[in-house]
C-alpha cells in the first residue's frame, strides 16, 4: 500500500473528538521508502503529522509476518500523537475526550483529562426498594494496581428526605462531585507516600504501628466507612493492637508472634474495666489483624499473609437474650406509667425491632399515621471524637419501611399533640421524635436511651436487657406468634435470613413442647 498524500486533516474516521487548528504556514519534509519506492512529502501542520504516523503504521502491518492488531495500532499512534501535540502546542487543552462521569440521568459531562488523569469521574446509581429510591451509591475508579485490578472507592449517600426525586438526584451529584474531590486528593497524597513501595518485601522495614495507624486505618476504614460507630470500633482494636506491637517491623511480625499475642489477650490482658476480654472480641482482635497483613500483602509490602497460619480462637456461643412471652406481657402494663417519651421508645423498641441508633434518628415525616407506617432511613451514634453524629443505617437493607401496630400509632398520635403544644411554631415534619433538651432538630444521645432501659429493667426486676435485647425479643416473639421467617427478616432489615435465625430468635421451653405436640398430633403418635 503507498502511502497516502499529505492533506490538510487527520484520517477519516480516526481521533473523531480531536479539534485543532491546521497549521499550514510552518512546513515539515518526510523522506520514505516503501516497497522500494523512495518518495520525499511534505506536511505543512501538526495534522499531517498524524497521517505520517498511520501511513508508516499501515506499512509495516502490510507484511504478514509484523502484522499489528487493529486496535493496538490506534492506541499507539493517539498516544504519540498526544506526545506531538505537547511538544509543538504545549497544551492539552484542545484534545476533547468524553468523561466517564454519568450521573443519575445518563447524561455524560465533558472534562478536561489534563485535571483528572489516574481518578474518573464519580458514577452515581440510584438504590431502590418497591420502586422507591431509597439511597445513592457512588463510584469511584482509580488507577489499576500492580496485578491490574482496578481499584475503585464507593460510598453510599441518602438524600434529605424533604426533597423531590428530581432535587434529590441532583443533590446526589453535588454530593458525588464533592466526595469524588475527596477521593482524588486522598489518592494523590498516597500516589506520593507510594515510592517505598517499589522496593520487595525483603527489602522493606516499615514500621508496623505506623502502618496500622496511618495507612491502613486511614485508606481501609476511615476511607471506606462513614458510620461513626465502625470507625470507633476498629480504633479501639488497633489501640490495643499498637499498644503490644509498638517498635516492630511489618515484615519481621510471624505467625508465632501473633500467636503470642492472641494468648496475652487471653491470660494477661485487663480492659478498662479490669477485665480480661471476651472471646468475641478475641475473634475480632483476630479477624482485625487478618484485615491488616491482607491488606499488606496485597499492597505487595510482605510476601504473604502470616495469619493463614494462625489458628483462629474458637467461638462462644452466647445465648441470646430475649423475652419470654409472660415477661413481655408484664413488661406492657408497666408501660403506661412510664413518661410519654420513653414509652414511646420502649413500645417501638420491642414492637418494630428496630435498633436504639435508627428509633433515635426518627422524625416525624417518617411516621405515616394515615397507613400505619414507619420508614427508618437515618441512623443516630455518638463517638467521644465527633458526639452526636447522624448517619446513614448499618446497611442499605437497613433502610426499610416497617408497619406499626394501632396501638402504637394512637400513642404517636397522642404523643404529637404534646410535641406541638410544647413547641407551638415548630415545623414538626422535620423534627426529631425524641430531640435533646436545647433544639428538636437535634436527636438525642443514644446512650442515654440504653441508662433509661437498663434502669427500667433493675427497677421492675427484669433480666438485665438492652436496647438491642428488646430487638432480639420481637424477633422471638413474632415468630412465637406464627409470624414468617421472611417477614421479619424484611422488619429488622436483615440482608439473609440465617441472621434473623442464628442471632435474634429464641425459642423457649415451651415453644418446643408446642411444636413436639403439633408434630405428634399431626401423625397420631
Amino acid at each position: 500500500m503507498l502511502p497516502p498524500e499529505p492533506c490538510g486533516r487527520a484520517p477519516r474516521g480516526f481521533l473523531k473528538n480531536v479539534d485543532f487548528p491546521l497549521d499550514r504556514t510552518g512546513g515539515s519534509s518526510y523522506n520514505t521508502t516503501v516497497r522500494g519506492v523512495s518518495r520525499t512529502i511534505s506536511y505543512p501542520g501538526v495534522a499531517q503529522l498524524v497521517a505520517r504516523m498511520v501511513r508508516d503504521h499501515e506499512a509495516v502491518s502490510s507484511n504478514l509476518a509484523t502484522r499489528t492488531n487493529e486496535k493496538a495500532l490506534k492506541t499507539q499512534v493517539f498516544e504519540a500523537f498526544l506526545q506531538l501535540l505537547r511538544a509543538k502546542c504545549g497544551v492539552l487543552s484542545c484534545v476533547k475526550t468524553p468523561s466517564v462521569h454519568k450521573n443519575v440521568h445518563n447524561s455524560p459531562k465533558s472534562v478536561d483529562t489534563s485535571e483528572r488523569i489516574g481518578v474518573s469521574m464519580a458514577t452515581v446509581k440510584e438504590n431502590k426498594k418497591n420502586g422507591k429510591t431509597i439511597s445513592f451509591r457512588f463510584t469511584v475508579c482509580l488507577e489499576r494496581d500492580i496485578r491490574g485490578k482496578q481499584i475503585r472507592k464507593t460510598t453510599t449517600w441518602a438524600a434529605p428526605t424533604d426533597l423531590t426525586p428530581a432535587k434529590a438526584r441532583k443533590a446526589a451529584e453535588r454530593a458525588a462531585d464533592a466526595w469524588e474531590e475527596e477521593v482524588k486528593a486522598e489518592y494523590q497524597k498516597q500516589k506520593k507516600l507510594g515510592s517505598a513501595y517499589r522496593l520487595p518485601p525483603d527489602k522493606r522495614r516499615d514500621d508496623f504501628v505506623s502502618f496500622v495507624n496511618d495507612t491502613w486505618f486511614v485508606l481501609q476504614i476511615r476511607g471506606e466507612n462513614d458510620k461513626p460507630n465502625t470507625i470507633a470500633f476498629y480504633k479501639n482494636m488497633t489501640r490495643i493492637i499498637s499498644e503490644y506491637f509498638k517498635g516492630s517491623v511489618l515484615q519481621e511480625i510471624s505467625p508465632v508472634d501473633i500467636q503470642k499475642y492472641l494468648v496475652y489477650l487471653r491470660t494477661e490482658y485487663k480492659g478498662k474495666l479490669g477485665k480480661p476480654l471476651s472471646a468475641k472480641t478475641l475473634r475480632h482482635q483476630y479477624g482485625t489483624l487478618n484485615l491488616i497483613f491482607g491488606y499488606a500483602e496485597q499492597q505487595e509490602m510482605i510476601a504473604q499473609n502470616p495469619m493463614r497460619k494462625v489458628n483462629a480462637p474458637k467461638k462462644e456461643k452466647k445465648p441470646v437474650d430475649a423475652m419470654t412471652k409472660e415477661q413481655a406481657e408484664r413488661f406492657f402494663k408497666l408501660l403506661p406509667d412510664c413518661p410519654m417519651d420513653f414509652h414511646c421508645i420502649m413500645q417501638l423498641l420491642i414492637t418494630t425491632g428496630i435498633r436504639r441508633g435508627e428509633c433515635m434518628g426518627l422524625q416525624w415525616g417518617d411516621i405515616n399515621e394515615r397507613e400505619g407506617t414507619m420508614r427508618v432511613e437515618r441512623s443516630v451514634a455518638y463517638t467521644p471524637e465527633s458526639g452526636v453524629v447522624i448517619s446513614t443505617p448499618k446497611t442499605t437493607n437497613s433502610i426499610r419501611t416497617i408497619p406499626l401496630m394501632a396501638s402504637t400509632v394512637a400513642l404517636l398520635q397522642k404523643y404529637r399533640k404534646r410535641m406541638q403544644a410544647e413547641h407551638p411554631n415548630t415545623i414538626l415534619k422535620n423534627a426529631f421524635l425524641f430531640p435533646n433538651k436545647d433544639d428538636v432538630f437535634l436527636p438525642r444521645d443514644p446512650n442515654s436511651v440504653t441508662r433509661r432501659v437498663k434502669r427500667f429493667m433493675k427497677n421492675n426486676d427484669f433480666p438485665d436487657l438492652s436496647p438491642h435485647d428488646l430487638r432480639h425479643s420481637c424477633a422471638t416473639l413474632l415468630l412465637s406468634q406464627g409470624a414468617d421467617i421472611k417477614s421479619v427478616q424484611e422488619i429488622l432489615g436483615h440482608a439473609d435470613a440465617s441472621t434473623t435465625l442464628n442471632f435474634y430468635v429464641k425459642s423457649d421451653l415451651q415453644q418446643m413442647k408446642s411444636a413436639t405436640e403439633k408434630y405428634a398430633a399431626a401423625f397420631n403418635l
